[in-house]
Formats: C-alpha cells, sequence, structure tokens
C-alpha cells in the first residue's frame, strides 16, 4: 500500500513540472518589444518561413491576433425596467 501512494506521490511531482509560462507577450502592439521579451521567437519565425514559407509578419501579425482572445467573452444583458437582469442580447459567444 505504501509503495503505491510513494508512487502516486512521485507521479504527481513529475506531472506539475510539465508546465510552462503561458502569458502573451506584454505588449503586443509592438513587434519589435516581442522580440526583444522572447528572443528565441526570432529564431523560430525564422525556421517557419524557410520550412513553410510563411512570412515573418504573417507570425507576427498571427500572434497578436491569436494573444488577444478573450475565451469567456460574453454580450451585454438586457434590463427590465432598467434593473431586472433578463438575459443576454445575443446568444452568441466570441
Amino acid at each position: 500500500m505504501s509503495r503505491i501512494i510513494v508512487a502516486l506521490a512521485l507521479l504527481l511531482v513529475v506531472a506539475s513540472c510539465g508546465g510552462g509560462p503561458n502569458t502573451p507577450p506584454r505588449n503586443l502592439d509592438n513587434a519589435c518589444s516581442i522580440i526583444k521579451e522572447r528572443p528565441q521567437y526570432l529564431k523560430a519565425f525564422r525556421a517557419t518561413e524557410r520550412r513553410w514559407g510563411v512570412p515573418i509578419h504573417v507570425q507576427m501579425a498571427t500572434i497578436h491576433q491569436e494573444s488577444k482572445f478573450r475565451g469567456n467573452a460574453r454580450t451585454p444583458h438586457k434590463y427590465l425596467l432598467g434593473v431586472i437582469p433578463m438575459g443576454r442580447q445575443s446568444s452568441a459567444y466570441g
């Protein structure tokens, strides 16, 4: 029984080491600041351009758009008499 607990604890420790920073670059409106903050991106951009033919500016535009995505976006509520919430204005998400 104790071997199982030790194995599970070890598995939990190893599994918790897998993540990395998933935050977008700080200043998404300035391509130079993105390269300064994450210099490894430029090497990856160049490799991608050589392999797939996707220009660097297109890759930067994709990062810009995808980093500003809001997964929990909701439309505003409709109100009855200006006070009572009556649901959302639309059922669309995103």
